[in-house]
This record gives C-alpha cells, sequence and structure tokens, in this order.
C-alpha cells in the first residue's frame, strides 16, 4: 500500500465512522479514489464548520480552497491559502493537495470541479451566516454541501463500471442523507447558535422534509446492480439517514 494511502486511511479513521466501512469495501482502483473523495469533502467541510474560526475568515479559506483546485491544487497553493490560520486547521483539510493525489486520473478532473464549486457555495453560505428562511433556502443549502455531491459520485460509479442511476433519485439521496445530519444535529447546531429550519418549521416539518427526500433515495438504492460499489457506499449512510428520522419521529417531534 503507498504511504500515502496508509496515512490517508489513518485520517479517515479519525474523522469518520460511517464511511470507514464503505472506503475499505471498495474494489482496487476504485478504493484510492474514494478515499481521497471523501477527504477533500471532510477537509473543506472542517473549515465551513469550525467552531472559532470567523465568518469571514472562514469566507476567505473556502474561496481560498476553490481558487486553489482551479488552479490544479498544489501544496504551495493552499500553504498561502492556510498560512493565517494554519495553526487552527486539521490535518484534513492542511493535506487537500495529498488527498487529491489518491484520485483516478480519468475522474479526478470532473470530482475536483465538484468541490471547487461546492467551497464557493459553502463561503456563500457563511457569508450570509447560515440564513435559511425558506423551503427554497434549504433546498439551495443541501443541494451545495450534499445533492451536488451525490451527483458527482453518480459520475464516478458510471466511470467505474458503468453504472447508472436516476439523478433525481440521486439528488434525493444526498439531500436527504443532509436532512437526517442536520436533524442529527440539532442540539449542536443550537449550541452554535446556527438553525437549518426555514422560518415557522418546527421538527416536524424537518422530519417530513428528510423523509420525502430518502424515499427517492430509496429509490436510487434499490436500482442499483446488488454488491456493485455504489451499493455498498450507500447502504450504511442510508440506513443510519433513516435510523435518525424514524428516532425522530419516535421521541415525539411530530
Amino acid at each position: 500500500m503507498p504511504p500515502i494511502l496508509t496515512e490517508a486511511l489513518n485520517v479517515l479513521r479519525r474523522h469518520s465512522i460511517t464511511y470507514v466501512e464503505p472506503v475499505m469495501a471498495m474494489p482496487p482502483g476504485l478504493h484510492e479514489t474514494m478515499a481521497g473523495t471523501y477527504l477533500l469533502m471532510r477537509g473543506i467541510d472542517e473549515v465551513e464548520d469550525h467552531p472559532s474560526l470567523a465568518p469571514q475568515r472562514k469566507v476567505a479559506l473556502l474561496e481560498g480552497i476553490s481558487k486553489a483546485i482551479q488552479g490544479r491544487l498544489t501544496h504551495s497553493a493552499l500553504q498561502h491559502t492556510f498560512a493565517a490560520d494554519a495553526e487552527a486547521l486539521p490535518e484534513v483539510s492542511l493535506r487537500l493537495a495529498d488527498w487529491a493525489s489518491l484520485l483516478a486520473d480519468p475522474i479526478a478532473a470532473r470530482i475536483l470541479e465538484a468541490f471547487a464549486t461546492m467551497a464557493e457555495r459553502m463561503a456563500d453560505w457563511c457569508g450570509q451566516d447560515f440564513r435559511i428562511s425558506t423551503e427554497r433556502d434549504l433546498d439551495q443549502y443541501t443541494y451545495a454541501v450534499a445533492g451536488s455531491l451525490a451527483l458527482m459520485l453518480g459520475d464516478v460509479w458510471a466511470w467505474y463500471d458503468g453504472t447508472q442511476a436516476n439523478r433525481a433519485w440521486l439528488l434525493g439521496y444526498g439531500r436527504g442523507v443532509q436532512a437526517a445530519n442536520i436533524l442529527a444535529d440539532q442540539e449542536a447546531d443550537r449550541e452554535r447558535s446556527v438553525s437549518f429550519r426555514p422560518e415557522g418549521w418546527t421538527l416536524a416539518h424537518l422530519h417530513d422534509y428528510a423523509e420525502r427526500e430518502l424515499r427517492l433515495a430509496d429509490r436510487f438504492y434499490a436500482a442499483l446492480p446488488a454488491n456493485s460499489p455504489a451499493r455498498i457506499w450507500c447502504e450504511k449512510p442510508l440506513a443510519q439517514a433513516w435510523s435518525v428520522v424514524g428516532a425522530v419521529a419516535l421521541g415525539g417531534g411530530r
């Protein structure tokens, strides 16, 4: 195993419970790409969610990451971007260029395109302090941070083994899993004075939003070939999302 992959898997284990098994279950040729893809996502996400960085610093960092990706994501570009905040940022964020090196050449540009765009959208949301007033705002947020990445993963699987997916259902998978994460993180978000609920929404409204999208996700998952990498990758996150939605319903959030 190449040293960079060993290091990547060690960082992955420190940052995720959900995705360790799916990454380790990926076949050769896809294993490295999916490890790199997850760590790129997590590294950018750690900037968006950083507990002590001011919103405008997050905006600058996320915009810098996007520009670095568009400029081929070199170590020197990232060092320049992170210079003022390097001590505050985790390893998974500081080493984005290393994670990008794990991506297979034929699909790397598509993956990096998705992350460059995601970082820009995250910068926009940080700049407006995550103000979500309407369901349309929530749709835009869940698309920006999850739905668009699910669509990118659809392209990865199509590249790898020809797996095709209904993209509306795939978008539902991304939005549904993200909405379940929002449900699960209600207390933590409240502590940092962030709310992803549109104005006037109760927990029941957010539950129904997640459930609606996860029903699309179920259709997407059911249509995947048995034992395909796509099915293996999505199985655990989808099951956990439904578990969160079920727990909210049983807990009286309705």
